[in-house]
């Protein structure tokens, strides 16, 4: 019974965990985009990835980052989305993870709207180690902004601002999202280590 509860906790541990994908070379891991997560045309591609800490890095790391897809039914021309990514170790970059020192560095890509909706690629090139990371996501059409006009001529207008079919939260919902996620998994722990202890 022991055994049950404990692999069961590391299966519901492991699935509220984040999924980094790691280059070939382990100079850097990708934490976002997350694999196969879908986007929409006309928003933005959160883009993040890792650093170790390590002095020697820009002798070992030359980074570019490209949206591209393998389909050629998509009739689409791979876009650079930097030729020369940002791998420098500042204080303002620095993290850690208990006593683990890491860099992490953002971007974003504005993904156009005219974008077929399909799968594509977030494709990490690094020149130096000769190796790729692709993280594979899809994308959804475009959707054009919704405006209602109002019949009475006192009433403000909404305003148009973005092309979403979806409403703006800010940060705040996936922080919101995380803690539940947290919530659930340490209410989940402590029930299992009850289990564990009453067996």
């Amino acid at each position: 019974m022991k055994g049950i509860i404990s692999s069961f906790l590391c299966l519901v541990l492991f699935s509220l965990a984040k999924a980094d994908v790691p280059s070939p070379s382990h100079t850097y891991n990708v934490t976002l985009p997350e694999p196969n997560a879908p986007y929409v045309a006309g928003q933005m591609l959160p883009i993040s990835y890792t650093l170790p800490d390590d002095a020697n890095l820009p002798n070992l790391l030359s980074l570019s980052v490209l949206f591209t897809t393998q389909d050629p039914s998509l009739n689409f021309t791979d876009i650079i989305i930097t030729s020369n990514a940002d791998i420098s170790q500042g204080f303002s970059f620095r993290r850690t993870h208990n006593t683990e020192v890491y860099y992490e560095h953002q971007l974003s890509y504005a993904i156009p709207n005219k974008t077929l909706a399909g799968n594509y690629i977030v494709l990490f090139v690094d020149s130096i180690s000769k190796s790729n990371t692709s993280v594979p996501i899809t994308v959804r059409p475009y959707a054009a902004p919704v405006t209602t006009l109002s019949t009475n001529p006192n009433k403000p207008h909404p305003s148009s601002s973005g092309g979403s079919i979806f409403a703006y939260h800010g940060n705040g919902v996936q922080a919101a999202h995380e803690t539940v996620n947290w919530t659930l998994a340490s209410g989940l722990l402590g029930l299992l280590l009850v289990a564990y202890n009453t067996v």
